[in-house]
């Protein structure tokens, strides 16, 4: 092949003239075209990319310093060539063909190049480049060539040529360049993006240090000069999608799409980008940021989980150039612990296995520092799922002293975080932390910062059954002509058993019922905040979830770091502002998509290498029959039936709504008697259903006015709240004795007591099937039957959603136990309990009710054991340390 010929230099002096020759020399260089961005429908325009900007200027108006960093950063040798370097172009070449890249280019074969040819990389394209420069050179003089370089080379911000430049950077014509700021601008050659001084300071230093001391050694220049300031990029491309296309630019970068490609040659460019999703994102975020205090700052990035593609993403709305908050790395909070769980899971810690919970705990790694769970929080015999709806520290924390920190940073690394932010390694601690470049257990507490695409980018692995796909912004690149420059194909790779991943979403889509996020379809994930210092307000707050359609993450912060307050001065929490920004983004981006059920739970790994019962604080056991006897505290939930032996209490939350009718039903044909928890404004509604529950011999239960976390409350607010509801029920029902108690979502803070204090037992549980996440008849009884354990209360729904399920997972199971000997009773009773006054109950100043008068407590035989006290609230801490809440 003669091209091939003539670049290896393989044949005669003749026939490489001819060929040379046979290549026309344009007069005039081509003129830049704009690129356009699509939506990865291929049609949708995002956004225009092109050079605006431009104004030649003769070779006399540049200092000749700056010529000089230009040739040394470039082409030291280019006044001695005769346009070509044949060891660059054979070099070139051989990487080339065998896949690569490799530069290597005179002054001359560039602007031949970016003047003339596209930046295809082929041996033919080479090859013209050759014959160009042996042309230009032979057509003009080298001050010529210089001229007609520095006037149409791209530097980045838009500008095209060393005038624009000028500008764009300092400001000044370019007759006015100095020697350090002629550096700059030399320097962002090689990469007008990522070394633009606005957008990668340190890698822009270090290659102007570069070419600085190039300079110094071909003797150009004497001595260092300061390094100069840079003007900030002007605006461009404003608006949330400005930061797209800085993403896109970096991404094509980095497989040889060059930033003055992407500028003059006229490229489409279809983008992972979908256009329902992203019109979601910058809409649902100033919709909840109206009104809001104009400091905070949100993040929101959506990626598709079977295939890495990026569909919505929001990282600030100034445009491009400005700092992206979503790809800038906080503290990562209890969003964290999901990873710890996918850690545990691959080491054969299955979910169901119990923990120890108890607030607050020490542990060897803490330096002697006592370890709290959120608004100190107590369950001293906790499956890990029920320590991830909680959002408890200290199980997780055990849990990594058991497997190792170091692991757990393995399996971050594994599912999509980053191992490096700003050139510094990730998930370790920094200077002046207590173990530089090592990562400590604390990284269970999500004390390591984690960029927000990132927890994204896991959060999808989850999603895809633990197959993490690479995430990306672009599908494929073409030229004005239609021919095909660049076509993604996306890195996969299995990182997670599937059985594993499975389990994962079992456990978060507890977690997302129980922070009250469900975006109308099956749904998985994780809330989290970051304490601000030593103070009951947050610095950060998120929200990552998924359902199996789409991954996201929800950040809000700001941008110097503080507390975070909505607009009535409230702390905000992530299960607050970022989990209904992520409900609502998730309902707009998958409305017209059909809902997905989420994989059935495997229930891999081994229940019986938990250390609930081991607790390093007492030496001592905290559950099991042994205990079963003892007296829990003042305010501590009872767990256990009235009755001792294979025993169990079953509870229904959240009615009376039509499905208690049914589930009445049921517990009358097979003869057990239940309590129902209601909630105020359901008996208002459903008086008859109440009366019913009564006349068949249940046992009614507490369960707040509207069903709102009252462990948020105060004390005299969550009293008034539940007074309210006693009131609601001693309307329906004159005189009826209401013995129990409990709080919505598990939620207890203050609560536990103020329903003591009211003549009511606070009632936990230790079965949680999590029927309320719909996941069948089947799966519903299967979970019920293998958490179940003599004496145990159970936690099931008549109301507040889809119940079918339920009532036929009872149907089977209620005789099928009855059959192994299982005896049905009620839970056991710690305070005496008395009719509710008939009369009713006066308004407060406030206008909720005033509560009646507390009767004593009494003492009954209760177990210590697994809870659901929960809640989303955070610890106080010492200033050097570092808590995460959910």
């Amino acid at each position: 092949m003669a091209i091939a010929a003539v670049v290896c230099c393989a044949t005669t002096a003749g026939a490489a003239e001819a060929y040379v020759r046979s290549v026309p020399l344009p007069t005039e260089p081509s003129e830049p075209q704009a690129s356009t961005l699509y939506y990865r429908d291929g049609r949708t325009i995002l956004a225009r990319v092109g050079t605006t900007n431009r104004n030649d200027v003769p070779l006399s108006a540049v200092p000749e310093e700056v010529r000089h960093a230009v040739l040394a950063a470039e082409d030291r040798d280019f006044y001695d060539h005769h346009g070509v370097s044949v060891r660059g172009v054979l070099r070139a070449v051989v990487a080339n063909v065998s896949g690569g890249r490799q530069g290597a280019s005179t002054i001359t074969q560039q602007y031949a190049r970016n003047a003339f040819l596209t930046q295809e990389v082929s041996v033919e394209r080479k090859g013209k480049e050759f014959a160009l420069a042996v042309q230009l050179e032979r057509e003009y003089s080298k001050d010529e060539i210089l001229e007609r370089y520095l006037n149409t080379i791209y530097y980045g911000r838009g500008a095209y040529g060393i005038a624009a430049a000028a500008y764009a950077y300092f400001g000044v014509a370019p007759e006015r360049l100095t020697a350090a700021q002629g550096a700059v601008l030399a320097a962002v050659i090689r990469d007008p993006y990522q070394l633009d001084p606005a957008n990668d300071s340190q890698a822009a230093r270090a290659r102007w240090n570069w070419v600085i001391e190039s300079e110094r050694d071909l003797g150009w220049l004497d001595a260092v000069p300061e390094y100069p300031v840079v003007s900030p990029v002007a605006p461009r491309e404003t608006g949330a999608n400005g930061l797209v296309i800085d993403r896109v630019e970096q991404e094509l970068a980095a497989h040889g799409i060059t930033s003055r490609a992407l500028h003059t040659q006229g490229l489409s460019v279809v983008t992972t980008l979908d256009p329902v999703a992203q019109e979601a994102a910058v809409s649902q975020v100033a919709g909840h940021l109206a009104g809001q205090p104009k400091d905070l700052q949100v993040a929101l990035v959506a990626v598709d989980p079977g295939s890495g593609g990026v569909r919505a993403y929001y990282g600030g709305d100034q445009g491009r150039g400005f700092f992206d908050y979503a790809s800038a790395a906080y503290p990562a909070a209890s969003t964290f612990k999901p990873i710890v769980l996918a850690a545990a899971l691959r080491e054969g810690i299955g979910y169901l296995s119990r923990w120890d919970g108890t607030s607050p705990r020490t542990f060897t790694g803490r330096l002697g520092v006592p370890l709290e769970n959120p608004a100190n929080q107590q369950c001293p015999d906790c499956t890990l799922e029920q320590a991830m709806v909680k959002s408890l520290n200290t199980p997780f924390y055990a849990v990594t002293e058991k497997i190792g920190a170091d692991r757990v940073r393995a399996m971050a690394y594994d599912l999509g975080v980053q191992r490096k932010y700003a050139g510094t390694r990730s998930l370790v601690d920094a200077e002046g932390e207590p173990m530089p470049g090592k990562t400590r257990s604390d990284i269970a507490l999500g004390r390591y910062p984690v960029a927000p695409d990132d927890l994204a980018s896991v959060y999808a692995t989850f999603a895809a059954g633990g197959v993490r796909h690479d995430r990306h912004f672009v599908e494929n690149v073409s030229a004005p002509d239609g021919r095909q420059v660049w076509n993604v194909v996306p890195a996969s790779k299995r990182v997670l058993d599937s059985s594993a991943a499975a389990d994962v979403s079992a456990v978060l889509g507890a977690v997302v019922r129980g922070d009250g996020a469900v975006p109308n379809r099956p749904a998985a994930g994780k809330t989290g905040v970051q304490q601000w210092g030593d103070t009951h307000d947050n610095q950060v707050a998120w929200m990552v979830g998924y359902t199996p359609e789409l991954a996201s993450a929800v950040w809000i912060g700001k941008a110097r770091p503080g507390p975070i307050r909505d607009r009535l001065g409230r702390a905000i929490e992530g299960r607050t502002m970022p989990a209904q920004l992520w409900r609502d983004f998730t309902q707009v981006a998958l409305n017209d998509r059909p809902k997905t059920a989420l994989p059935k739970p495997v229930h891999v790994g081994r229940t019986d290498v938990g250390d609930a019962g081991r607790s390093k604080k007492t030496g001592k056991s905290t559950g099991g029959v042994k205990d079963a006897d003892t007296k829990p505290g003042r305010g501590i939930p009872v767990v256990r039936t009235a009755g001792k032996g294979q025993r169990l209490a079953l509870t229904f939350d959240d009615g009376p709504s039509p499905y208690t009718a049914q589930v009445l039903d049921l517990l009358a044909e097979q003869q057990v008697r239940a309590t129902f928890c209601v909630v105020g404004e359901e008996v208002q509604k459903y008086p008859d259903l109440v009366r019913r529950i009564v006349a068949e011999g249940h046992v009614l239960c507490n369960h707040s006015w509207k069903h709102d976390d009252l462990g948020q409350l105060s004390a005299s607010a969550a009293k008034a709240d539940i007074a309210r509801t006693d009131a609601a029920i001693a309307a329906a029902v004159p005189g009826v004795t209401v013995p129990f108690f409990r709080a919505p979502f598990g939620s207890w803070g203050r609560s536990a007591m103020a329903g003591t204090d009211l003549g009511h037992t606070p009632l936990g549980w230790v079965v949680d099937p999590d029927d309320w996440l719909l996941p069948g008849a089947d799966v519903i009884a299967d979970r019920i039957e293998k958490q179940l354990q003599p004496r145990a209360v159970v936690l099931v729904h008549d109301g507040g959603g889809e119940r079918d399920q339920t009532v036929a997972a009872l149907t089977r199971l209620i005789p099928k136990l009855k059959s192994k000997g299982w005896t049905f009773d009620l839970p056991e009773r710690t305070v005496r309990s008395e009719p509710l006054p008939t009369a009713p109950v006066k308004p407060t100043p406030s206008g909720s009710p005033s509560p009646s008068p507390s009767p004593s407590a009494t003492s009954a035989p209760s177990p210590s054991g697994s809870v659901k006290p929960s809640g989303s609230g955070k610890s106080r801490r010492p200033s050097t340390t570092s808590t995460s809440a959910g």
